[in-house]
């Protein structure tokens, strides 16, 4: 075999949050025409929509973990966590289109796709075509952009099926690029990163091997306004225990009001969902205090499912920090670790993207960014009305380490994933 040819592959995600009439004349053949289609196209959702939930699932105990994975390293210790699951799945599902043999099944396997992978994984892209179609709706709130480019070496040939496989089930681009310039094929791509998060994530790329031929790019832009904003002038400045000697000055919002919420004893953990416009929520899990290690290692995605099964909806004093998260990770060995090997090594079988040479994935880097704040990315006046009972609501303050998640409920998706150890950095 030739010398492997190294393809990057890049993930980034921003979020900013404060989430017939019928003519008599027709005739009886043609109504039960109708009708014959009517039910063909039932059957057709009925199956999309299992297919979207397996889906799901995958991808939400994916995230769960990879999420372990992180928080397990010692150099994730005292850091704050932060990343989208879903573009991860997405680029790891889309380069599986190129995959063959034990190359494709390990990507399939990790990802949590092997109940899915019969006739050549069709269903698993088939799925995703549709969840990206539901999640990023124009017309729908909160706003969230998510699309993937294939930035080719000029003058590589690619396999015609990989390229329109990539382009229907998630929507890549094709971007022409020269590597061997390195520094201009730099500057290009970051550029273009810059675009599509709208000025979030500068500079993705900080070096570029010359030996690169594709760099398969995936972004997620999130934009969610809180169904109850919370009023900046209740904002205060309180004090945040990120550990047992250390203490840090942070800006608290509070609100009164009814969110979903409860305390789980197998976890020792508060939980709250707080709702976004639209069909996206914040989950906040909050560990009691010296139990945040455990908890992250036992948030399965059986305990997260029980954990949001079990939620109902009460009165609570909410105190919840201002705070921004950037997190970037080179996730090679995480994902070596959970069993994806051969893609990264001289076993690497990607032939199916193209013929010319043969090729390994060199890296896999991932950055993420998320504000949260009183309102959300754009101002907002408070137009509704809040009702609650006179009774006295309980306290619910984020005062210490907690973790996060932002579901989307339409696909049951978790969209990104995090721990906040401390809101200052």
């Amino acid at each position: 075999m030739g010398k492997l040819i190294p393809v990057a592959l890049l993930l980034i995600a921003v979020l900013c949050s404060g989430i017939v009439c019928v003519s008599e004349k027709v005739s009886v053949l043609k109504t039960s025409s109708q009708q014959a289609r009517a039910g063909s196209r039932t059957k057709n959702n009925l199956h999309r929509q299992l297919s979207l939930l397996k889906l799901s699932a995958a991808n939400t105990d994916f995230a769960l973990r990879l999420y372990r994975q992180i928080a397990s390293q010692p150099s994730s210790t005292a850091r704050n966590i932060f990343f989208s699951p879903l573009s991860i799945s997405a680029s790891l599902a889309m380069l599986s289109l190129g995959a063959k043999h034990d190359t494709r099944d390990q990507l399939l396997q990790v990802l949590g796709y092997y109940n899915m992978s019969r006739n050549d994984a069709a269903e698993v892209h088939s799925a995703f075509k549709y969840l990206l179609q539901e999640i990023t709706s124009e017309k729908r709130e909160p706003q969230l952009a998510m699309g993937s480019s294939l930035h080719i070496q000029q003058g590589l040939s690619l396999q015609k099926k990989f390229l329109e496989d990539a382009k229907q089930f998630y929507k890549a681009e094709t971007v022409s690029a020269d590597f061997r310039a390195a520094d201009k094929a730099k500057k290009m791509i970051n550029t273009y990163v810059k675009k599509q998060t709208r000025g979030k994530i500068q500079e993705l790329i900080k070096s570029l091997n010359r030996n690169t031929v594709m760099i398969l790019l995936n972004y997620v832009l999130f934009k969610g306004k809180w169904v109850k904003p919370f009023d900046p002038q209740d904002t205060y400045e309180d004090d945040f225990h990120v550990d047992n000697t250390t203490t840090v000055k942070v800006q608290m919002m509070k609100r009164k009001g009814r969110y979903s919420m409860n305390y789980d004893t197998g976890l020792a953990s508060s939980v709250i969902l707080i709702p976004y416009k639209g069909n996206a929520s914040l989950v906040l899990i909050l560990p009691d205090r010296g139990k945040l290690a455990g908890v992250e290692q036992n948030l399965t995605i059986t305990n997260f499912q029980n954990l949001i099964t079990s939620l109902r909806i009460g009165s609570v004093d909410l105190h919840l920090p201002k705070f921004s998260l950037k997190s970037s990770y080179q996730l090679k060995h995480l994902l070596m670790t959970m069993g994806i090997v051969d893609a990264f090594t001289n076993k690497a079988n990607l032939s199916k993207i193209t013929k010319s040479a043969p090729l390994q994935v060199s890296k896999v880097v991932h950055e993420a960014v998320l504000d949260v704040d009183e309102k959300g990315t754009e101002a907002a006046a408070v137009t509704g009305i809040s009702l609650m009972p006179m009774s006295r609501p309980s306290q619910l303050k984020l005062n210490r380490p907690f973790l996060l998640l932002i579901a989307e409920h339409n696909t049951k998706s978790v969209l990104f994933a995090g721990r906040v150890m401390n809101p200052t950095v």
